[in-house]
């Protein structure tokens, strides 16, 4: 790993620990704050306390009124979230340099001066509430809480972390504020900056903040201790679901115990290594579980799971089924798969693979602050003696005997949970009103937004890149950039092959993109998957609207021999009748679940209603039933012949990489892929002259998700960068824009409430959604249209406008400091032909927009009379009524 600055690690008087590092690659600081306090410190009848008490430390103090703490982060283009788990509730803030210490401001602040307005906190009980409808929407949240609650009869880690729905319904502001005062002291936190700074001048920061705060008193230990379990235990769920899920859980102990290690690279050997923080990504194709249950077709996903807690936790191996598939012979194959690791010993080039993955997640989570950040906090407070370096030492120690022995300690079938869910008919059935005149003009979610005064001028955030550019003899354009301090590097291939090119077969981009991976002309899947985990290397396929991206993601140093194994998924896919079969079969499952889901079925009827019938944006990605069950190997292999060619593609790279280099190694690797396809035409389409209703009814459900959403235009646009502007102000700045304010904040109706602009080549759309309580929907539906009617009356403010253009220049920076997150923006740049300058010139095209302009987009593109409306969810009289909150 890339070590680019002395680690320090001390302690202030008042007892709050502090861990610095300096990691200057990119002008980005992320501040993260740790309290040892989660679901583990709760007790019966206040479970999900810690997680509320989370909401409010971003309901304000004096100093940070009620939604101040995003807007100020907005104002220097950063980003800051929380969240709360079993062991600890972080927050953090990662700015661009200049305005870092804004995150000291906010945290010290917070830490004692939390206002729990008694107002503030009925109004998140309702959207605290409305957060567990959304999980219960999801089948699998009740068979993971059955399980846990069957795995620990004693320990409070078989509680949910969100709480009972019974216990939140009961919490007062008292024991919030007692739980608050009780957990949030110096002495019960850890303080991590990490990115572009100097040690001694944070360290000063830090204590000009924080020294003088008082310790507090020692927080209660927890004394709960799970007793051994002696025989299997097994729980069946039974729900409205697309299809069936297991859950299988054994304890295994805390994050400290000298068996950790082994238990880690047993989990990567079972389903491949995992991400360690914030970066990385899936892998281990070759694994036993994808081997075993995957690749033959019998689920959708196989996956096991490790966690590094404070007490014994679970190790668990989940598998969701398609829809052919016994769930007996999946159980046996699984416990099959677990008793050859306790009988027989693992080979050295399996061991060999899952470290190469291991290493190359560690190397991910070291590439960013933010994701360095989160891997130093984490393990201080579960594993305070295990750096990230000592515990990637401890994997590569790991011997065969380790996992086998492991693997008899603790994965015995008396030890283990197991959980069934069993997908169940019900009589409710879908009701869908298309048409509908709409009378009253009518994460996804996610939290980016202190360290000035509101009439403190910010600037814009500013990225300077010097890419290498070309052009492959094949025709392909290639952009490179250098990040010297990365150990990874990232080649991704975009090609306009997308979605849009489905025609009559809906589908078919998507499935040929599944495809690529499962086998080439000179490898089948198995052996593909082996080498590409041998090298520790991963190939993705990500099929969108437009286009299909290709990414090879490894450690610098295998990139040459990783490279032609990209080149083949590409080049000479072998689409064998067989994996056809297979990937139909997930494709299928996939559809029911995302049929089932209500927030993606909502997107999904907004798009029928948006766009017409046999217009390429009109239907899923995904496909159809009928047209998935009609796809032929002649047909994929015909789709990829015409449009998988390099004359339109688009190459990029970025890392610790010489881009020149590889642009002569991808020169030579790609010579004979030669060919151009037909040109990718998307008709124009305009919006309807009045809005429609969709509504359609799902079994099952707690709560309703419902989208608002008009055609706008695409993303070459020239008024494209004002309607983004307009778009952050609506629905993204702060918590969630004024739509956010409005629908959660004022009126504690949702969980989420937010807006997006979904743009490409072709025409694009502006969507407002929300997850809110079936009897609160039409209240809803008219706070959003108030707002967009007031904004298209009024435009923005202009600190409000100032704020997005920060907002949005910042999120560039922070983008640009992962090598992936470099290779996809220059992707843009070159698809969209937006020039390789763009970046650069963003913030001067910004700063030329003023609040007319953006006023006028608004005017010109979402009208609300003509707003398309989709709901989803449970009836109107269905199981959540919850008494309405006052405004």
């Amino acid at each position: 790993m890339h070590d680019d600055g002395a680690f320090i690690a001390t302690r202030l008087t008042n007892g709050l620990e502090v861990l610095l590092q300096p990691l200057r690659h990119a002008p980005v600081v992320s501040c993260w704050i740790w309290y040892r306090v989660g679901s583990r410190n709760e007790q019966p009848g206040l479970t999900g306390i810690s997680h509320w008490v989370e909401h409010m430390l971003f309901k304000g103090t004096p100093r940070f009124p009620p939604g101040t703490i995003f807007r100020q982060v907005n104002r220097w283009g950063g980003t800051l979230n929380g969240f709360t788990w079993l062991d600890y509730t972080a927050y953090f803030e990662t700015l661009p340099t200049p305005g870092w210490q804004l995150a000291l401001d906010i945290e010290a602040d917070r830490m004692v001066a939390a206002a729990f307005d008694p107002g503030e906190v009925e109004r998140e009980r309702t959207v605290i509430l409305a957060e567990r409808a959304g999980s219960e929407n999801q089948p699998s949240t009740y068979l993971r809480e059955e399980v846990l609650a069957a795995s620990f009869r004693a320990h409070p880690y078989g509680h949910p972390v969100i709480g009972y729905r019974e216990d939140l319904q009961t919490i007062t502001r008292d024991d919030l504020y007692q739980h608050y005062r009780t957990y949030y002291q110096p002495n019960n936190a850890i303080l991590v900056i990490v990115g572009d700074i100097d040690p001694d001048t944070a360290l000063v920061a830090v204590e000009r903040r924080f020294a003088g705060l008082p310790a507090g008193t020692v927080p209660p230990p927890v004394r709960a201790r799970e007793p051994d379990q002696w025989g299997e235990r097994r729980v069946t769920v039974r729900r409205p679901a697309p299809t069936a899920q297991l859950l299988m859980a054994w304890r295994v102990p805390a994050a400290t115990h000298p068996d950790i290690p082994a238990l880690l690279v047993l989990d990567a050997i079972l389903s491949g290594g995992k991400p360690v923080a914030f970066g990385g990504g899936g892998m281990g194709r070759s694994a036993r579980l994808y081997r075993a249950l995957v690749a033959p077709g019998l689920c959708t996903a196989a996956a096991s799971s490790m966690s590094l807690t404070l007490d014994p936790f679970v190790f668990t191996v989940s598998a969701t089924l398609t829809p052919l598939a016994e769930p007996a012979r999946v159980e046996t194959i699984i416990e099959e798969t677990i008793a050859r690791l306790r009988e027989d010993a693992v080979g050295q080039d399996e061991l060999a693979r899952a470290k190469r993955q291991l290493t190359v997640q560690f190397a991910a989570a070291n590439e960013s602050a933010q994701s360095r950040a989160a891997l130093l906090g984490s393990l201080a407070v579960v594993a305070p003696d295990r750096s990230p370096e000592r515990l990637l030492a401890e994997l590569q120690a790991v011997e065969p005997d380790d996992v086998v022995r492991v693997a008899n300690t603790y994965l015995r079938p008396e030890r283990r949970t197991v959980g069934w869910l069993e997908p169940v008919a019900s009589d409710e059935e879908r009701v869908g009103v298309t048409g509908e005149p709409l009378e009253t003009p009518a994460p996804r979610y996610w939290f980016t937004g202190g360290a000035s005064s509101p009439s403190e001028p910010v600037l814009l955030p500013r990225v300077h890149l010097v890419p290498v550019t070309g052009r492959l003899a094949n025709g392909a354009q290639f952009a490179g950039q250098a990040i010297p301090a990365s150990g990874l590097a990232v080649v991704n291939i975009r090609i306009p092959a997308g979605a849009a090119r489905d025609g009559t077969l809906p589908g078919i981009a998507s499935v040929t993109g599944q495809l690529l991976m499962r086998g080439t002309l000179a490898r089948d899947e198995a052996a593909l998957n082996e080498e590409l985990d041998r090298l520790g290397a991963t190939v993705s396929v990500n099929v969108g609207r437009d286009s299909v991206d290709i990414g090879l993601t490894c450690l610098v140093e295998v990139l040459e021999q990783a490279l032609p194994l990209l080149v083949e998924v590409i080049v000479s896919p072998a689409f064998l009748p067989e994996q056809l079969h297979r990937v139909r079969q997930q494709a299928l499952t996939a559809l029911r679940q995302a049929q089932q889901s209500t927030r993606a079925q909502a997107d999904a009827l907004l798009r029928a209603l948006l766009y017409p019938a046999g217009h390429p944006y009109h239907h899923r990605i995904l496909g159809t039933e009928e047209s998935l069950e009609s796809l032929t190997v002649k047909a994929v292999r015909a789709f990829h012949e015409t449009y998988y060619r390099p004359a339109g593609a688009v190459i990029t790279v970025a890392g610790g990489l010489e881009p020149e280099i590889v642009s002569e190694w991808l020169g030579r690797a790609l010579a004979s892929w030669q060919g151009t396809a037909p040109p990718l035409e998307i008709p124009d389409v305009v919006p309807a002259d009045r809005g429609a209703r969709r509504t359609e009814t799902l079994p099952g459900k707690q709560q309703a998700d419902l989208a608002l959403g008009i055609l706008t235009i695409p993303r070459r646009h020239p008024d494209y960068e004002a309607l983004r502007l307009a778009n952050v102000v609506l629905g993204r700045l702060g918590l969630m824009g004024r739509i956010g304010a409005r629908v959660r904040e004022r009126s504690g109706l949702a969980y989420y409430a937010a807006s997006a602009l979904e743009t490409g080549l072709g025409t694009g759309f502006w969507t407002a959604y929300a997850g809110v309580a079936p009897v609160h929907v039409e209240r809803v539906i008219g706070q959003i249209v108030e707002e967009v009617e007031q904004f298209r009356r009024e435009g923005p403010t202009p600190q409000e406008l100032a704020d997005a253009k920060t907002a949005l220049a910042g999120t560039v920076v922070l983008g640009l400091s992962t090598a992936a997150g470099l290779a996809g923006a220059l992707a843009d740049s070159l698809f969209y032909e937006l020039g390789l300058d763009y970046l650069e010139r963003l913030p001067e095209r910004l700063a030329a927009i003023d609040e007319a302009m953006v006023r006028a987009v608004a005017v010109r593109y979402l009208d609300p009379t003509r707003l398309q409306v989709t709901i989803v969810g449970p009836a109107a009289d269905g199981p959540l009524s919850p008494p309405t909150p006052q405004p």
